[in-house]
């Protein structure tokens, strides 16, 4: 299967903004650390969270889109549901992974591992409130 043209371009939409934001994330972490260097962190952990959590965000929004693109190929309804069904599980549990090792492993940071989760989200939402803006 040969990826579309639509799913290169959201897919670099948003890791090219999921990884902007990690970056800004960690300066706020660092903004934070020095205000408050006893209740925030600022080391390895927080940098380590931040990467692997902002892989996971891009990989699951590719993950997703390649889905999509393979479901609006299928003509039987019950088919493509099911197909979507699957890949929406399978991609809440290996999210579902990455918090448990964030809590459980001491070398990320649980909140920098888990705020880029968000960031696919946030992107598509605030492009979209921008276009609604412009029109």
């Amino acid at each position: 299967m040969k990826l579309q043209k639509a799913v290169k371009d959201e897919t670099v939409f948003v890791a090219l903004g999921s990884i902007i934001l990690s970056v800004i994330m960690v300066i706020v972490f660092f903004v934070l650390h020095r205000v408050f260097p006893e209740r925030v962190p600022m080391d390895l952990p927080v940098i380590i969270g931040a990467v692997g959590g902002c892989a996971v965000a891009i990989g699951n929004f590719f993950l997703m889109a390649v889905t999509v693109q393979k479901v609006a190929g299928i003509e039987n309804y019950d088919q493509a549901y099911r197909s979507m069904q699957v890949s929406y599980r399978y991609r809440t549990f290996l999210q579902l992974i990455w918090c448990v090792l964030t809590m459980v492993l001491g070398f990320i940071n649980p909140v920098a591992g888990m705020l880029p989760l968000l960031w696919p989200s946030l992107l598509i939402k605030g492009r979209g409130i921008l276009n609604g803006v412009k029109n």
